[in-house]
């Protein structure tokens, strides 16, 4: 879908390696740029070997890498050269950093006019705030429950996908205007701005409420929400539509509760009942009573358990490749599937500067 568009990734982070692994994916030929002692990830636990973490195995397949030396003009000319013949810049370093090399965007694209320059941070152009995912989900009131009187932190780093999806979106987007138009554009990505613009549903709430002077409809509730199970394993209600809500009832065998789904002044007390009866049998229980039924009540799995799933199967996206000098490669692929388009089997990150001398 992407063949014959030249990326340079500068990211040394999950949002940008992730933004140009999705390029990459989809045909893009995306040449990783990497100082000469390599990104950080480069270095995470667990090591498939040395200086080649699983981390930066997944999140750099399908890339070229190429070491470029900022410290140095042969290494600055040699990325300028290189940002004479490509279609998106990637970078991830904080506003202003690049300017002294002459390698902002103003700079940039006097050497490149057409070129999509996209810059990924925290907080965007206008702040100079550090912080990594867990800071910019606080900030943003993404990890915030219940109106602060509790705190989720999920395994996925919410921010840093979500700004990475954001910048692939708007670079394919600028490379189509780009075709109309033949300007180039400066993307300035805010993983801050990002979280924030997931929170739509509850900030039309909130404003909401305010205005028409009501409680705040929380993003759970008795209907809504995770309950324990005997075990300690967890389930989770999703019962919005009344006829689910009926059937949850049904379940549980609480026809006294049946006809107040939307008795929200006595919330409370309907998520105890709702919670004392999960307590009473154990999650495969609980699974074997539900059976074939299907009324949004499923089970909260364990990362194991999500991927071996039968739903996992059906959707076609872990793949494993056989690699001569690392054995075998475990991946994820994109989640879209694009009708006539077969994405390829992964091509293995590369060593540090493995594509020193091909550009």
């Amino acid at each position: 879908m992407l063949k014959g568009i030249r990326v340079l990734d500068f990211s040394k982070w999950l949002p940008g390696q992730y933004c140009g692994m999705m390029l990459a994916d989809y045909g893009a030929e995306v040449i990783k740029l990497e100082s000469p002692k390599g990104d950080d990830p480069r270095r995470f636990t667990p090591q498939k070997a040395e200086n080649m973490s699983y981390w930066h195995m997944m999140l750099n397949r399908n890339k070229q890498d190429v070491v470029v030396d900022l410290k140095s003009e042969a290494g600055v000319a040699k990325l300028k050269e290189l940002l004479q013949t490509a279609d998106v810049f990637l970078e991830g370093f904080r506003p202003g950093y690049l300017a002294q090399y002459g390698l902002d965007y103003t700079s940039v694209k006097k050497i490149n006019p057409k070129i999509i320059y996209v810059s990924i941070t925290g907080f965007g152009q206008n702040s100079h705030k550090p912080g990594h995912d867990l800071n910019v989900i606080g900030l943003s009131s993404l990890s915030c429950l219940d109106d602060g009187q509790d705190v989720a932190l999920p395994d996925a780093q919410m921010s840093a996908l979500m700004g990475a999806t954001n910048a692939f979106a708007t670079i394919c987007m600028s490379l189509f205007n780009r075709t109309k138009t033949g300007m180039g554009r400066y993307l300035d990505v805010s993983m801050y701005a990002a979280a924030l613009n997931m929170k739509l549903t509850g900030i039309a709430a909130m404003y909401g409420c305010a205005e028409q002077h009501c409680k705040p409809f929380s993003r759970v509730s008795h209907y809504y929400g995770v309950y324990r199970c005997k075990d300690g394993r967890h389930i989770t209600v999703g019962t919005i539509e009344p006829k689910f809500w009926q059937k949850l009832c049904e379940l549980l065998e609480c026809p006294e509760i049946m006809d107040r789904q939307f008795d929200f002044e006595h919330e409370d007390e309907l998520i105890k009942i709702i919670g004392d009866r999960f307590a009473t049998k154990t999650l495969a229980e609980w699974l074997a009573k539900i059976g074939n039924e299907e009324f949004c009540v499923t089970p909260v799995c364990t990362m194991r358990e999500a991927l071996e799933s039968e739903l996992t199967a059906k959707q076609n996206i872990l793949a494993q490749a056989e690699d001569k000098e690392y054995g075998t490669l475990h991946y994820i692929g994109y989640p879209v599937k694009i009708s006539g388009f077969e994405q390829k089997q992964p091509k293995r990150a590369e060593r540090l500067g493995e594509s020193n001398g091909k550009f």
